[in-house]
C-alpha cells in the first residue's frame, strides 16, 4: 500500500485510503469503531445540498457540498486556494469554488446564512475561495454545523502525517471495525478510478441516448428525402430504360450515388466535428491543465456504417419501386 496524493477537478486529497459505504452511509457505530483504531486519522465526509442566502432571507445559490471537520482543511483536504486561507478556519467555515464566487458575487470573508438539509439555518463565513472544479461544485462546509449525520465516506491516513499509508496491523484493525457494516476500504487512487469509470459510464450512456434519438430523426429525414427524390426521377429512369439500361443497372447507379452522398456527408461532418472538438479543448484548457481529448471511434464508425447501409438500402428500394412500370409508360408521365 502506498500513499496517494491525487486530484479530482480542483480538489486535492491527501489520504492513503477511503472507506466506501455499502449502503446509504456509514452509521455512528461503525464510525466509532474506526475512530477507536489507534494510529489512524479518521476524516468523515458527508455529501449534501446546501442553500445559501443573506441574513435578510434572500436566497443566493444552491450548492452541492461536502461537510468536513475543520481540522481536515489544509491537512487531508487541500483544494487550490485563490483567496482567503485554509489555516485555522472558524468553526462555521464555508469554502466555495471560483464558479460559485463569480456567479454569486461572493468573496472570502463574506457572511452568509446556510440552509441545511435538516431545515436548520446556520450562519457561516466564507473562509476561502478554491479553484474551479470540473466535476460540479467543489465546496466544503464545517461538519460542526451539520450535526450528527451519517458520513457518505471516510478518509483514513496515519497520524504520522497526511497521506501516510496504514501499516498491516492498522489495516487489519480497520477491516475488523468494518466487519458487518457493508463498507469496504479502497486506496484513494482506486477510489478515483471507480469514480472516473462511473462518470465515464454515465457520459457514454447519455451520449448513446442522445445520439440514438438524433440518428433516428436523421434517418427518417434521409428516408423521406430519398423516396421523394427517386419518385421525382421517374422520367430520368424511364429514359435510361429506353436507352437500353436494365432495371438492375439503374438501381446500382442510384445506390452508388447514395454511397457517394454518404462519403461527402461524412467528410463535412468530420470537419465540423473537428472544429467543435478543438473549440471545446481550448475552453477546457482554460479550466484544467492538459485536458484530455477522447475520440469515440467505435461510435463514430458505427454511426457512419449505419448511415451508409440505411442510405444505400433506402435508395435502392426507392429506385426499384420507381422503376417497376414499363419504361415507355413512365416516359410519358408529366412531372
Amino acid at each position: 500500500m502506498t500513499p496517494r496524493s491525487s486530484s479530482a477537478g480542483s480538489k486535492e486529497i491527501k489520504t492513503a485510503d477511503v472507506v466506501v459505504p455499502g449502503g446509504s452511509g456509514i452509521d455512528a457505530r461503525t464510525l466509532r469503531r474506526l475512530t477507536a483504531v489507534p494510529g489512524i486519522r479518521v476524516t468523515p465526509v458527508t455529501s449534501m445540498n446546501v442553500r445559501i442566502g443573506t441574513a435578510q432571507g434572500e436566497q443566493i445559490d444552491s450548492l452541492t457540498t461536502n461537510a468536513v471537520p475543520a481540522a481536515a482543511l489544509g491537512a487531508t483536504i487541500t483544494p487550490p486556494v485563490l483567496s482567503g486561507s485554509l489555516a485555522s478556519p472558524p468553526d462555521n467555515f464555508l469554502v466555495i469554488d471560483e464558479h460559485a464566487a463569480q456567479a454569486d458575487s461572493l468573496s472570502a470573508g463574506d457572511h452568509v446564512v446556510a440552509l441545511l438539509p435538516t431545515g436548520e439555518k446556520v450562519r457561516s463565513v466564507i473562509a476561502a475561495v478554491a479553484a474551479r472544479g470540473l466535476r460540479g461544485d467543489d465546496t466544503y462546509v464545517s461538519a460542526s454545523l451539520t450535526g450528527a449525520v451519517m458520513p457518505s465516506q471516510v478518509y483514513l491516513d496515519s497520524t504520522a502525517g497526511p497521506g501516510r499509508p496504514l501499516d498491516e496491523r492498522q489495516t487489519a484493525a480497520v477491516n475488523q471495525a468494518l466487519a458487518g457494516s457493508g463498507a469496504h476500504v479502497l486506496t484513494y487512487g482506486a477510489y478515483l478510478e471507480v469514480q472516473r469509470a462511473h462518470a465515464a459510464e454515465q457520459t457514454n450512456n447519455a451520449a448513446v441516448v442522445i445520439l440514438g434519438i438524433a440518428l433516428a430523426y436523421a434517418l427518417i429525414a434521409v428516408a423521406n428525402t430519398l423516396i421523394m427524390a427517386m419518385a421525382g426521377r421517374l422520367r430520368e429512369f424511364a429514359l435510361l430504360g429506353l436507352a437500353g439500361t436494365v432495371r438492375s443497372q439503374i438501381v446500382k447507379v442510384a445506390a452508388a450515388e447514395a454511397a457517394v452522398t454518404v462519403v461527402v456527408g461524412t467528410v463535412l461532418a468530420a470537419v465540423a466535428t473537428g472544429l467543435a472538438a478543438a473549440t471545446q479543448h481550448i475552453s477546457l484548457s482554460k479550466l484544467v491543465t492538459g485536458a484530455p481529448t477522447v475520440i469515440p471511434w467505435a461510435q463514430i464508425l458505427g454511426t457512419v456504417a449505419l448511415c451508409a447501409l440505411f442510405t444505400v438500402v433506402t435508395a435502392s428500394g426507392a429506385t426499384a419501386r420507381a422503376t417497376r412500370r414499363r419504361a415507355i409508360e413512365a416516359a410519358g408521365i408529366r412531372e
